[in-house]
């Protein structure tokens, strides 16, 4: 699972390093990395082949004429299947760098099955923008499913 936040320099190559606990994951569910656009954020987001292969299943679940299947269609179409070096680091594609605006720091924040990857400045903005909603609205109202647990 992708969690924590890490603030990582891109070098004068234009390389940046994925966290560590992120490519163990990676690792884990087969080694591809896929970075695309945010649908909701400027931002990149980040994530397994097995979670982007979801997505592809769900265009085929949804009626492929609709605006939702246009836009999924488009956000795979503009994604970038991506390798990082032994030594952890990426480049990330100039397309996704330029939406998300990012320049020499790239924060990245994993939110479970995928991760973002933001420039330092969206990231404090949206920050700062939760904070307020939760001082205003409280937390989350969550009802939390049981985990496959037995009791054997």
């Amino acid at each position: 699972m992708f969690l924590s936040t890490s603030h990582n320099k891109i070098d004068k190559k234009g390389r940046v390093s994925v966290p560590r606990n992120f490519r163990t994951y990676l690792d884990l569910e087969g080694g591809s990395l896929i970075l695309f656009k945010s649908l909701q954020f400027n931002c990149v987001e980040g994530t397994t082949f097995k979670r982007i292969s979801q997505y592809v299943e769900a265009i085929d679940e949804i009626d492929s004429m609709s605006k939702d299947a246009s836009i999924l269609r488009m956000m795979i179409a503009d994604s970038f299947e991506i390798k990082y070096d032994n030594e952890g680091r990426i480049n990330i594609p100039e397309p996704l760098l330029s939406y998300a605006k990012i320049d020499d720091v790239a924060v990245f924040t994993g939110i479970g099955k995928s991760f973002m990857i933001w420039s330092d400045v969206e990231y404090e903005r949206e920050y700062q923008n939760t904070q307020k909603i939760l001082q205003s609205s409280g937390p989350p109202k969550l009802v939390l499913k049981k985990v496959g647990i037995s009791n054997e």
